[in-house]
């Protein structure tokens, strides 16, 4: 299904049939002064989020075993080809919050965490990617030393 693409205005302007057009995909709104909406039917977006839910925790449940849990998560590059620069234990790490955060992100129904934890470990991805911004950020600087602690996952 293809996901139509509309401005808000013209929405406003044809609300009839951007709603008719609801009924068979979903419709994103571009909006010039805010963040861009998304309308679509609730049945479908519930129909998504069941199985996510369901994926979610079948891997959680299919690498409860230590070893299989290794195993996938040194093949992560082939799904995520970015995880190739993590070190093979951060590799594990972050697949082990992967699985956690989205079996809880299922059960309280909001999806965000899970972006966020995926859009960290890239980051960190990025950085172990390219020296000069490892160099960069590792530069002392000055004023008082703050020590931060890398967010354990959740």
């Amino acid at each position: 299904m293809s996901v139509a693409d509309h401005t808000f205005t013209h929405m406003l302007r044809n609300s009839g049939e951007v709603l008719a057009e609801v009924e068979h995909r979903d419709v994103v709104l571009r909006r010039r002064d805010g963040e861009d909406l998304f309308l679509g039917l609730w049945s479908r977006e519930e129909s998504v989020r069941d199985a996510l839910g369901i994926l979610a925790r079948l891997l959680l449940a299919a690498t409860v075993d230590l070893d299989t849990r290794e195993r996938v998560a040194s093949s992560l590059a082939a799904s995520l080809p970015w995880t190739t620069f993590l070190p093979a234990d951060e590799r594990e790490e972050f697949f082990a919050a992967l699985t956690s955060t989205a079996a809880a992100c299922v059960e309280v129904d909001t999806f965000e965490p899970l972006a966020h934890l995926i859009d960290g470990w890239r980051a960190t991805a990025e950085v172990h990617a390219n020296p000069n911004l490892a160099r960069l950020l590792n530069v002392e600087h000055a004023g008082p030393p703050v020590k931060i602690k890398r967010p354990k996952a959740s």
